[in-house]
């Protein structure tokens, strides 16, 4: 037993130390126009998933679904996110697909996000992606706004 746990120790630390070396080395690739490798591709979206449903909330949309409110949140959309995600139809824009990973079309909601997760995205924004923290431009209110407009537009 002994022998597992020396055995197991000393590749963690094997582990570590190559990791350490690889940072400091810098080997790892971080330009924006490269490509990702697959283990990269598979992992991240797997670990934003998880990231962002255990920091969202359990809460629904407190905006009542109006004419006015659905028109505000498509404004804000309008204004703050359309440049990088674009507008139903059209797909990100030119500018959102500069980005790594590129800023994904929005025009079909965030199928994959419950609501609360889509406003602590907008919120909170997601780092290293392009995607801001819109939480000190936006209210709540307006955020929410926007989360309504994208699921109704979807």
């Amino acid at each position: 037993m002994k022998k597992v746990f020396l055995g197991a120790a000393l590749m963690s630390l094997l582990i570590v130390f190559s990791a350490a070396v690889v940072m400091r080395l810098g080997l790892l690739p971080v330009s924006a126009d490269g490509n990702h490798s697959r283990l990269e591709a598979r992992i991240m979206p797997a670990v934003l998933r998880v990231a962002v449903a255990r920091r969202a909330s359990d809460q629904s949309n407190p905006i009542v679904a109006t004419e006015d409110n659905l028109k505000a949140g498509t404004r804000a959309y309008k204004t703050m996110c359309a440049t990088c995600h674009g507008t139903a139809g059209s797909g990100p824009s030119e500018y959102g697909q500069s980005f790594y990973p590129a800023a994904p079309p929005l025009s079909g909601g965030l199928p994959q996000y419950t609501d609360a997760e889509t406003f602590w995205i907008i919120k909170h924004g997601i780092r290293n992606t392009g995607m801001p923290a819109w939480g000190r431009m936006l209210s709540d209110e307006e955020i929410w706004q926007v989360v309504m407009a994208l699921k109704i537009k979807s």
